[in-house]
């Protein structure tokens, strides 16, 4: 977990990243990670998570677009798919027992996702190494591969994936971290808060 979980309620988004790129290579999280979040996102009031360009880019986006309440604490669960902390996705994989590791986070995700949080919408926070693989494993339901549209009819040129996973909707968006133009995010920005608002 990168946030405290919200538990006593069904939080409204699930932001769903990869794993934890951290110094340390390989390294499970215990269950006070899971109740207490990861110390450094809500270090400094809670603005030192504003220092993490995956969290910072996309909230900079969502605010463009009039849309922080999904980002506001209480409402959201960060978390990662794998939980095995990596310097990059790719060292995690080619390890000895990676593949299998990563197989056993996916199922627990969906357990985690589906039966406990149940969220009104899941944010893949990458469409080739979180929604792709979670799509495969999870079954996911009708999934669509669009291009969002901003106000000024500028249509992004990089694309999102939406389907349904069990009874919530889930989008998977490009990596807020990548390379992106602030048209693409503002695009992106405006699809999440309409899926947001969809019935």
């Amino acid at each position: 977990m990168q946030s405290k979980p919200v538990l006593d309620k069904s939080p409204e988004v699930i932001f769903l990243g990869y794993n934890a790129h951290e110094d340390w290579e390989y390294c499970g999280v215990d269950k006070s990670r899971f109740y207490d979040g990861n110390s450094d996102f809500y270090a400094d009031g809670g603005m030192r998570r504003m220092s993490w360009t995956v969290w910072s880019k996309l909230h900079g986006a969502m605010q463009w677009a009039d849309c922080t309440r999904p980002m506001k604490d209480g409402n959201f669960v960060f978390m990662n798919a794998v939980y095995f902390g990596s310097s990059d996705i790719s060292r995690l994989k080619v390890l000895s027992d990676g593949v299998e590791a990563i197989d056993e986070c996916l199922r627990l995700t969906n357990q985690v996702v589906t039966q406990i949080f149940c969220p009104k919408i899941v944010i893949c926070l990458s469409v080739n190494e979180v929604f792709d693989p979670l799509a495969r494993k999870c079954e996911f339901r009708e999934i669509e591969t669009l291009h969002p549209i901003n106000g000024t009819q500028y249509v992004s040129s990089k694309a999102v994936k939406r389907a349904w996973w069990g009874s919530c909707r889930v989008i998977g968006i490009p990596y807020p971290s990548q390379a992106i133009s602030y048209d693409d995010l503002g695009s992106i920005a405006l699809f999440i808060k309409q899926e947001l608002t969809r019935e």
